[in-house]
């Protein structure tokens, strides 16, 4: 872990995390702490025993081979979303799409399909579906969303975690999967379906706090160097909109000597953080791509609920 400053993560397990700091995740909304990391949640045998079932059932390719037109097809542009009941098409970062990586889901994501809710409902019915046939019983590897989900409520004391869902009872996606190829990259930017994507119509709006759960299944790995998440300390506010869609956010953390922590990974490690802090993780073409299992997390003080959703 490299750390500037005393702005470091919480790690090991649990129960260390908790003796250290008893609201751990009060303490990530008011950006106390970069990250809670619970290493080894899963094992390397596990991570790797999942990425062979993603690629036996057809979701990611095999390792040996190139990716193939039809999951090129679903590839996702670096930085891109939709804003609003219109799709408005956005980037967080660039003006125009960028194919140089290639980012393939396996799962539903609210940042690109929440613009229209009832097509985003079914093709979370369908992602709920696929992970009961990926992970469930009959398939013999550990369930990585259980894993995941129990990570999180191992720090959240009396909250009860669960798959978000709307009052009328149609569930969200409860995780997805990600893997990115050629270098795909997050420059700095950060997530919000309240202050970004403004998903009004969704009931994970009301959140007043949203974090990510990451559980990484895979790393990109060239030489020694590893591609990891760094996140500085630094809220998101209108007035740094600018610097992030003009590449200057780096100059502007520089001048205002802010703190960064890079959160260094290996298979079988979760972490959580706060998405309104900025964040970023740089593109490196590796041997394999980096494939993680990845949330979003409501939080708020006042509510005895922790949903989840991707």
């Amino acid at each position: 872990m490299e750390a500037a400053g005393r702005w470091v993560p919480l790690e090991s397990n649990a129960s260390a995390i908790l003796a250290a700091c008893p609201q751990p995740l009060r303490a990530l909304a008011d950006a106390q702490v970069p990250a809670l990391i619970i290493r080894s949640a899963l094992s390397a045998v596990e991570c790797e025993a999942l990425v062979t079932r993603l690629a036996a059932k057809g979701q990611l390719p095999d390792p040996n081979d190139a990716l193939p037109a039809r999951l090129l097809d679903r590839a996702i542009p670096e930085g891109f979303y939709r804003e609003g009941r219109d799709g408005v098409r956005r980037y967080a970062w660039k003006a125009v799409e960028d194919r140089s990586g290639a980012l393939i889901d396996v799962g539903t994501s609210l940042g690109y399909r929440g613009s229209d809710p009832a097509a985003y409902f079914a093709h979370s019915a369908e992602t709920i579906r696929l992970f009961d046939e990926l992970f469930g019983l009959e398939s013999a590897v550990t369930d990585p969303v259980r894993a995941l989900y129990e990570a999180l409520q191992s720090l959240a004391g009396a909250r009860q975690v669960s798959s978000a869902r709307e009052e009328d009872g149609r569930s969200y996606g409860p995780a997805i999967v990600r893997a990115h190829y050629g270098g795909y990259s997050y420059a700095p930017h950060f997530d919000s379906v309240r202050l970004r994507e403004k998903r009004s119509d969704f009931a994970v709006h009301a959140f007043r706090h949203q974090f990510a759960g990451v559980l990484v299944l895979q790393n990109a790995r060239l030489g020694n160097s590893t591609a990891q998440c760094t996140i500085h300390r630094c809220l998101w506010a209108p007035e740094i909109d600018p610097h992030l869609k003009a590449g200057t956010f780096h100059d502007y953390a520089r001048e205002r000597a802010l703190d960064k922590t890079t959160v260094h990974l290996e298979p079988g490690d979760v972490y959580f953080f706060n998405t309104s802090c900025i964040h970023e993780v740089p593109g490196l073409i590796g041997a394999t791509p980096r494939i993680v299992l990845a949330t979003f997390i409501g939080f708020d003080e006042d509510r005895d609920v922790i949903y989840v959703w991707s």
